[in-house]
């Protein structure tokens, strides 16, 4: 199995569980919509709570042909991308992409701190 296999595998297992997370609330619905060919995985959610519309991206991560891991937003407290780490993403290769260019290198450097 290649790199690129590899990642594919533990993204699309994290994205899954954190969406069986979501589904246990029966206001909100989870949609994990995964598109492979263009290398684009995205955990949206959707539903009400108290009354308003609560519609918004969880997690989005995109794959790059280099194998490189774009985490592009992760608006839950489960750190993702930390977890996607310990589950044999290399660091090297994992891109807080929700960070401006300047402030990714001390993110990397937290969680080398943190490892």
């Amino acid at each position: 199995m290649d790199k690129l296999e590899k990642y594919q595998i533990i993204i699309e297992r994290t994205l899954t569980k954190i969406s069986q997370m979501l589904a246990q609330d029966p206001d909100i619905e989870s949609l994990l919509c995964i598109d492979h060919q263009r290398k684009q995985y995205i955990l949206m959610s959707d539903g009400w709570f108290k009354g308003n519309r609560h519609y918004h991206p969880v997690v989005h991560i995109q794959m790059q042909a280099n194998a490189e891991v774009w985490l592009r937003a992760d608006n839950t407290d489960l750190e993702v991308g930390k977890d996607l780490i310990k589950q044999g993403i290399d660091i090297k290769d994992m891109i807080a992409a929700f960070y401006s260019p300047n402030m990714r290198k001390y993110v990397r450097m937290q969680i080398e701190q943190d490892s």
